[in-house]
């Protein structure tokens, strides 16, 4: 009998231990509130269901509805329990780390599928709109807080233009962005960095065949974990085709100085990002990885020496 209560005691010990790893998962310590998302929905473009206030817009909407093909990697299993008692040993990572690391490794990435060649413009069709400083530390309140959070504070069309219409490295002839009036769309071209100003014009609607859009994603506890996921997809308006996936998964809790350590602004994005992109910045990297997947007629120097190094040819 008393080696049985022996027994029992030493399970319950490792129970506890195993709670209170769970209740301290991420970098910091973290204690989640309970989210204020309550009502869920199924969209088309998930395998699991996502808050309906996602889906509040008609661009967001949109987004959600789009069917990405089988070759994108599919969710994959993780088993939080094994990460808690890994957790357990000194020195070891935490859950929330581990589960970051693991959606970084089966599911992140750029996946090309289909590059178009001597295009002349695109729509970007769903507004970024950013982060207030209080969104920036909140772990429900956006939608992709990784991405947005990096996309200043107001939606700004114009200064994101220049990001595809400035010469010589982003050399699309034109692009088009919503109207911040929410009729039609603003359609921006020939801009010159101290040569020449932006011009600009409304238009009722975007006649770009190619588009570029985001949304938000979700994964199991992804935000327990204070993880926010995130896609740029490249469509072909014409055929409804996805040409393009870039698949990113932010990891944020390290900021000593804030509470629970959340600052998205400064979250870690997955490795394949520094290979990519170097130390470009969140709010540029549509801007570089679109003329990847769509590219412009004059298809920009930095972007050439980029594919270039993948393939192994500069260092």
């Amino acid at each position: 009998m008393r080696i049985l209560q022996s027994s029992i005691r030493r399970i319950a010990f490792l129970l506890l231990l195993v709670a209170l790893v769970d209740a301290q998962s991420g970098p910091l310590p973290i204690e989640p509130p309970a989210p204020p998302w309550k009502e869920f929905v199924k969209a088309d473009g998930h395998a699991n269901e996502i808050p309906i206030e996602w889906l509040a817009t008609e661009a967001g909407r949109f987004a959600h509805s789009i069917r990405l093909p089988d070759s994108i990697p599919q969710t994959a299993p993780f088993d939080f329990t094994a990460a808690r008692w890994r957790a357990l040993k000194p020195g070891s990572k935490s859950v929330a780390r581990q589960y970051w690391e693991h959606l970084c490794a089966t599911e992140a990435g750029s996946f090309i599928l289909k590059p178009v060649e001597n295009v002349d413009g695109l729509f970007f069709m769903r507004p970024v709109g950013g982060a207030t400083e209080q969104q920036n530390n909140d772990r429900w309140k956006l939608e992709a807080p990784g991405l947005q959070a990096s996309w200043g504070f107001q939606y700004d069309p114009e200064r994101e233009a220049i990001g595809f219409v400035n010469p010589p490295h982003h050399t699309y002839q034109w692009v088009d962005f919503p109207d911040r009036t929410g009729h039609g769309v603003l359609h921006m071209s020939g801009f010159v960095d101290r040569v020449s100003p932006m011009k600009m014009e409304r238009q009722a609607e975007s006649k770009a065949r190619y588009a570029l859009i985001w949304r938000g994603i979700r994964r199991e506890r992804d935000r327990d974990n204070l993880i926010s996921g995130s896609e740029w997809i490249a469509l072909d308006r014409q055929s409804g085709e996805v040409l393009g996936v870039l698949r990113d998964f932010y990891l944020t809790g390290m900021t000593t100085n804030q509470r629970q350590g959340i600052y998205w602004l400064n979250s870690a994005r997955c490795p394949f990002k520094r290979k990519m992109f170097g130390s470009a910045g969140v709010d540029s990297e549509a801007q570089v990885w679109m003329p990847m997947v769509v590219r412009p007629r004059d298809f920009p120097t930095v972007l050439e020496a980029i594919k270039r190094k993948q393939q192994g040819e500069i260092k």
